[in-house]
C-alpha cells in the first residue's frame, strides 16, 4: 500500500516569504534482493520510505509574492521503526561512535543557500547527516562531505564500524528525554516566527529528543 502523502505547507508572510514544507513518499512493502557474485554482492534496496522536511524562501516584490527563490535547505531521511533494544544505543554506544541517523540510504542535508550554525559558516551544498556520541550524555550533529565518504568506501550501515572522516561541521545537540514516544524517526526544522531565516533541528526517535542549535541561512 502507498505511503504517499500530499506535502503539509506552512506559509509565513515576511519580505522574504517562507514555505515550509514535508512530505513522505515510497512503499510501506519495499521488496529487496541480495544478488552474489563472484568477488562481491550487491543489495537490490527496492522501494522505501523516506521522508523530506524543507524550507523554500521566495524574494518579494509588489505584486508579485513568488517573484524569485534565493535559495531553500532540506533534510531527507529513512523511516527506522522504534524498538526496545535502541535505547541501549544512546546509553551505551562508546565514546566517539557514530550512528547513521536513519535507515538505507544516507541521511542528507541540501542547502542553495549558505548557512551559520554553532559558530561555524556552511557553505551551499549537499552533506550527509550522522550522529556522534561526544560524552556520557552528549551528543553531536555530523556534516560529511559526500566525496570523502566515497573515497573511503563507505555505506551507511558502515558510520559505526569505520572512521568516516572529520566532517566539515560538529554541531552540539541538546538531548532530551519525552513521555511521547515516537514510533519512527522524526526530523523537524523549527522556523523561529519572529526571524523564520533562523530554525532549530529537531530529532525524535523512541522518547529521545535530539536539539540543535539555531542554523541561520544567509541571503
Amino acid at each position: 500500500m502507498s505511503s504517499f502523502f500530499r506535502p503539509l505547507c506552512r506559509f509565513i508572510p515576511v519580505a522574504a516569504i517562507l514555505l515550509a514544507c514535508a512530505n513522505v513518499f515510497g512503499q510501506d512493502a519495499p521488496v529487496s534482493r541480495l544478488l552474489k557474485q563472484s568477488g562481491y554482492v550487491v543489495f537490490e534496496d527496492g522501494t522505501t520510505p523516506r521522508a523530506r522536511v524543507r524550507a523554500n524562501y521566495y524574494s518579494t516584490v509588489e505584486g508579485d509574492t513568488w517573484e524569485k527563490s534565493p535559495g531553500q535547505i532540506s533534510i531527507e531521511y529513512g523511516l527506522p521503526a522504534w524498538k526496545a533494544e535502541y535505547d541501549a544505543l544512546f546509553t551505551k554506544m562508546p565514546i566517539g561512535k557514530r550512528w547513521r541517523l536513519g535507515s538505507n540510504y544516507w541521511t542528507n542535508l541540501s542547502s542553495t543557500l549558505p548557512f551559520d550554525v554553532a559558530g561555524k559558516k556552511i557553505k551551499p551544498g549537499y552533506y550527509y547527516l550522522v550522529l556522534e556520541k561526544s560524552s556520557k550524555d552528549h551528543w553531536n550533529l555530523i556534516l560529511l562531505k559526500p566525496e570523502d565518504v566515497t573515497v573511503r568506501q563507505m555505506d551507511p550501515y558502515h558510520v559505526n564500524l569505520r572512521d568516516s572522516g572529520p566532517g566539515v561541521a560538529s554541531i552540539p545537540l541538546e538531548h532530551q528525554s519525552e513521555e511521547q514516544t515516537f514510533e519512527k524517526l522524526q526530523i523537524t526544522l523549527k522556523l523561529k516566527d519572529e526571524n523564520p531565516k533562523q530554525m532549530a533541528i529537531h530529532i525524535n526517535f523512541g522518547k529521545h529528543h535530539f536539539t540543535s542549535p539555531l542554523l541561520a541561512v544567509r541571503f
